[in-house]
């Protein structure tokens, strides 16, 4: 097989699976309030945490308080202000910043690409068959 015909084979494959892991994706389910409940239930108090409301803006701060049909946020570490949030109005529940692990695996994946573009690129350069 040619390298272009290797490209022409990868891009068939790929457009179709991209394609549908946006459609699958495009259709939002509405987001029941106990199971937002438990989600931020299992995030704790004083646990940081951002979140997705119905409206699509998004809240992001520490769980100060987790009531019966609310919660409330603590927006930022020197702001007094206190934001009570309905589990109904809730939508997706999210972590306030990426793990070390997430960032390590960023990094790799960042690194593994370069290493892979750059003997690719030689290769061509040198005309070795790979």
């Amino acid at each position: 097989m040619t390298f272009s015909r290797l490209f022409r084979f990868a891009a068939m494959l790929l457009v179709p699976a991209l394609l549908s892991n946006s459609l699958a994706f495009a259709a939002k389910k509405p987001a029941d309030p106990a199971v937002m409940k438990a989600k931020i239930q299992t995030r704790g108090v004083g646990q940081g945490v951002r979140v997705t409301l119905a409206d699509k803006t998004e809240a992001k701060g520490l769980i100060v308080a987790i009531g019966d049909q609310s919660f409330t946020l603590k927006p930022g570490k020197e702001s007094p202000d206190l934001r009570q949030i309905e589990f109904a109005q809730v939508t997706g529940v999210h972590n306030d910043h990426m793990t070390r692990g997430q960032k390590i695996g960023i990094g790799f994946g960042v690194f593994a690409a370069g290493v892979v573009i750059t003997a690719v690129v030689l290769a061509r350069a040198l005309r070795i068959p790979y």
